[in-house]
């Protein structure tokens, strides 16, 4: 019986697909998705090149990949299987630039930047056989002067016809043409003086966008092998009026299709020269026959005409590969599961697309294939069902935005309310009930059509975030990644939310609100697409972190429980030390770059917009302001605040000032002769000594400011940097030379001279000066006589390098310019243990309680063994430290680009 039922629903199948329903309409099959057919990691640093030569080639018969290694690797482009390897050539040790494949021949550059000769070879594609090798000139001078005639596009096009090589990047722009089998010249012309150009190749032509004399613009296409003119078009932008500023650009395709782009403008030609189309109207793929393989990768906004839409073009998420309609020059795209901005167009065969993607960790050439299916419903963005798009206010209530304050409204958005762009991922702002609250802004940004496509997309995603932003591990769990965007004015926090088939981004201008919301929606998105599922908490880390607004560039104080610390917004945040609770904030209106002081109850805060306040320290209230341009770190003795100030931010000369700590009220002012560059007033009992940038220490009266004596510690053009110990002043300046004065009297007690300048302060510890020159070099002084105990350089060139020491347990632990920390022997110089930093800027070293602690740019806090050098722990704050490690009370304080104050344990993070 089971058996007979089998049969008649077999039966049944093939006659309703034999004899459809005379109602059913017949639906096309259409283009639906790209799907990844097989994919090929890439070298990273296979060579670099300044002529925009690519490092991967495709055509009907082969791809091509370029290894750091030197050798190519030839794969079959349906299946991905590696058919050979063409070897590199051991006489020839300079990496590959460029491969190209037309016809039945590899071609292949290899050079470098610092060199203009470049050797061209031919190989036959079969075999892998050298057929020829040529040298090349190839200059990698970019003309600026405005008029001259300069070439910007790629300077080696092959075709199957020949190749076109310009050699130079400036006039006179000289075109010469290759055989392509052979490498002999076949022809070679001039272009005209005064033009700009750019070039693209297709399978058997080469196509100059140029901008010459009265900024006319032209398409040519160009015969590779006569470099004779086949047809030439002008071009009339209308958006982007031609200027020696707007910017070309050319793309081709291997079939002839061509996007002339001038400004914003763009034009589409077919491969005989007709025009397709001046407006790129982009619309929904439906008809295969009537599509070119695809042209161009990029986002949908941008190729829409609507770059402005959203800031960097970043919507939506995904790239899309764009074809052309020849008939109506419309452009018809569908999307990959990659972000739009880690990938580029390799090349395209008839149903098949070769994307480079330089995704993090994890750059690879994937082919990807057509797929077709049934057009049944209007689609939104590609594949994926209008229907399976959320209202993006849905996502959230007035409840989850409670947290902020009560009386929150959803606004949908509405990008475009005329309806001229494409329609957008939903969007919503979240309007506070006051005027001083906080905007909280949600994103749909992607629905896949797979969860596994999604999830794809969001890592590629995350990884590329990463690369380019601060971020924040203290929150990061599988689909949920919280992360700090710098821009030209200002900062803002976002999350972006990966659940299911669906990508989300939640931003904000204050980071906090970011971080107290963004699990709601987390959890939201779980109840909607995966009921039952509970969100994954974060890693637990022990101590505490703060999100503040900005990045922190100022070292946090603590006083009596409490964290004083700044953002580069402008914003003062008390925090209690043991929680990270806030107890209040104050806007100073400005950013705060130097360090901020607390005294007397007192915190002393200046902006850089000239605003200097003093707060309450235990309520944040303003106790007064004063408009001034401070333009170094505050010091504040003997209730003074001195600070140095310009009269306006271009100019060099400074003046020193005395304010009186309670009142702000101005007592007295000081102007040494010739310029100066933040240094810091040294007190010495009721002696003020500053140094300047023209080698003299001035030593005033803190009481009147008046001149007591003045000392020559270096050069006219010499900075001077000083330091404090007890009674005595140390100077050292730029030229090397070192000076012990009495404080209160300017007397020398003795002088000295290292072998290098000298650019940071120095550091006086255990009876030694210590003292760093920007080669990486540190010298020991003697304390009370000036004799060098010793003197260590680590050999390296790190960029940036800057100068810090610490000195504890006989120790000193000081950063070499190889980007290593060293710990040497406080009486010989000698080394006992190092440990490797990486390269870029450190943080730090802070010794205390046996345990070193340093940073570097990275984002990772090291604590290390204070003795043996062995870490004890790591933290990723998730970006650049930009504070010195604060130590007290068990807890090490730091702060990070990513806007967190972080508290961490000092027994272990």
């Amino acid at each position: 019986m089971r058996g007979r039922r089998r049969t008649a629903v077999v039966l049944l199948a093939v006659v309703l697909v034999a004899c459809p329903a005379a109602s059913a309409p017949r639906l096309p099959l259409v283009p639906v998705e790209w799907r990844a057919a097989w994919s090929v990691p890439t070298d990273t640093d296979t060579g670099e090149s300044s002529f925009e030569t690519p490092r991967y080639a495709v055509s009907d018969h082969a791809v091509a990949v370029a290894t750091r290694q030197g050798t190519v690797r030839i794969h079959d482009p349906r299946t991905g299987e590696l058919r050979r390897t063409v070897p590199a050539d051991p006489a020839l040790t300079a990496p590959i630039t460029g491969v190209w494949i037309a016809a039945d021949t590899l071609v292949v550059s290899r050079g470098t930047p610092d060199i203009i000769d470049h050797a061209l070879d031919g190989h036959d594609l079969t075999t892998g056989a050298a057929l020829w090798r040529r040298t090349i000139a190839v200059s990698a001078h970019q003309p600026r002067t405005e008029g001259v005639g300069a070439y910007r596009g790629p300077r080696i096009m092959v075709t199957e016809r020949g190749i076109v090589v310009l050699e130079r990047s400036a006039e006179p722009l000289d075109i010469r043409a290759l055989d392509l089998r052979t490498g002999a010249t076949t022809a070679r012309v001039t272009y005209p003086r005064g033009c700009r150009l750019w070039g693209a190749a297709t399978a058997r032509s080469v196509a100059l966008l140029s901008s010459c004399a009265g900024n006319t613009l032209r398409l040519t296409s160009m015969d590779p092998r006569t470099l004779r003119h086949d047809w030439t078009r002008l071009l009339s932008p209308f958006s982007s009026p031609p200027g020696e500023n707007t910017p070309i650009r050319a793309t081709a395709n291997a079939q002839g299709y061509v996007r002339a782009s001038v400004g914003n403008d763009d034009f589409f030609y077919g491969a005989d020269g007709r025009l397709l189309s001046t407006g790129p109207e982009a619309t929904g793929v439906t008809n295969p026959s009537r599509w070119s393989p695809p042209l161009l990768a990029g986002s949908y906004s941008a190729a829409a005409g609507h770059r402005g839409a959203l800031p960097d073009n970043g919507w939506p998420l995904p790239a899309y590969l764009f074809s052309v309609d020849p008939g109506t020059g419309r452009l018809g795209g569908l999307p990959l599961d990659l972000p739009y901005h880690r990938v580029s167009l390799v090349g395209s065969i008839r149903g098949m697309a070769f994307v480079h993607s330089d995704v993090p960790d994890d750059g690879r050439i994937t082919a990807y294939k057509l797929s077709y299916g049934l057009s049944r419903e209007p689609t939104r963005f590609g594949g994926v069902p209008a229907s399976a798009w959320p209202d993006a206010c849905a996502l959230l209530t007035g409840h989850d935005l409670s947290v902020l304050a009560d009386g929150y409204r959803a606004v949908p958005r509405a990008d475009d309310p005329a309806g001229t762009a494409p329609p957008k991922p939903g969007r919503c702002d979240w309007i506070p009930p006051t005027d001083d609250g906080t905007v909280v802004s949600l994103s749909v940004d992607w629905v896949s059509s797979s969860n596994a496509g999604a999830r794809k997309l969001f890592t590629a995603e995350v990884g590329a975030i990463k690369e380019a932003n601060a971020f924040d591990p203290t929150t990061e769990s599988p689909g949920f990644l919280s992360y700090t965007v710098a821009e030209t004015n200002g900062f803002y926090g976002a999350t972006i939310i990966n659940v299911g088939p669906v990508i989300v981004r939640l931003s904000s201008l204050s980071r906090q609100a970011v971080r107290l919301i963004s699990p709601s929606l987390h959890g939201n998105l779980l109840a909607r697409y995966r009921p039952g599922v509970r969100p994954p908490g974060p890693a637990r880390e022990s101590g505490w972190n703060y999100p503040t607004d900005a990045v922190v560039h100022a070292e946090p104080v603590v006083v009596d429980g409490v964290v004083y610390a700044t953002s580069g917004d402008g914003t003062v945040y008390a925090l209690e030390a043991a929680t990270g609770a806030m107890r209040w904030r104050f806007q100073t209106g400005g950013s705060l770059l130097f360090d901020h002081v607390v005294a007397d109850g007192t915190v002393f805060a200046a902006n850089t917009s000239g605003r200097l306040v003093a707060l309450d320290a235990a309520t944040g209230r303003m106790r007064w302001s004063r408009r001034i341009d401070v333009i170094g770190d505050l010091v504040v003795a003997g209730g003074r605040l001195y600070v140095w100030t310009r009269k306006s931010p271009f100019s060099m000369n400074a003046e020193v000032l005395a304010l009186n700590g309670a009142s702000g009220r101005r007592l007295w002012s000081f102007q040494p002769v010739g310029d100066v560059l933040n240094p810091d007033p040294v007190l010495v009992g009721e002696v003020v000594q500053v140094g300047s940038d023209h080698g003299t220490v001035y030593a005033l009266d803190a009481t009147s400011g008046a001149e007591k004596w003045r000392f020559r510690a270096g050069g006219g053009q010499d900075h001077t940097h000083l330091v404090r110990a007890g009674a005595v002043v140390y100077a050292a300046s730029t030229d090397g030379e070192v000076h012990a004065l009495e404080g209160s009297s300017g007397k020398v007690r003795w002088s000295s001279r290292v072998d290098g300048p000298v650019h940071f302060r120095p550091v006086v510890a255990g009876g030694a000066v210590y003292l760093g020159d920007k080669n990486g070099t540190t010298y020991a002084l003697d304390a009370g006589s000036g004799t060098r105990r010793w003197s260590f350089q680590a050999e390296g060139d790190k960029p940036g390098f800057t100068w810090a020491v610490a000195v504890a347990r006989g120790l000193v632990y000081t950063g070499g310019a190889d980007s290593r920390l060293y710990a040497l022997d406080a009486t010989t110089g000698a080394a006992r243990w190092s440990f490797p930093l990486g390269r870029g800027l450190t943080s730090g070293p802070v010794a205390a309680g046996g345990t070193v602690h340093v940073g570097h740019n990275g984002g990772t806090l090291h604590a290390l063994d204070a003795i043996t050098g062995t870490v004890r722990w790591g933290f990723q704050t998730g970006g650049t430290i930009e504070t010195r490690p604060v130590v007290t009370g068990g807890l090490v304080y730091v702060g990070s680009a990513n806007g967190n104050v972080y508290a961490l344990p000092a027994a272990g993070g």
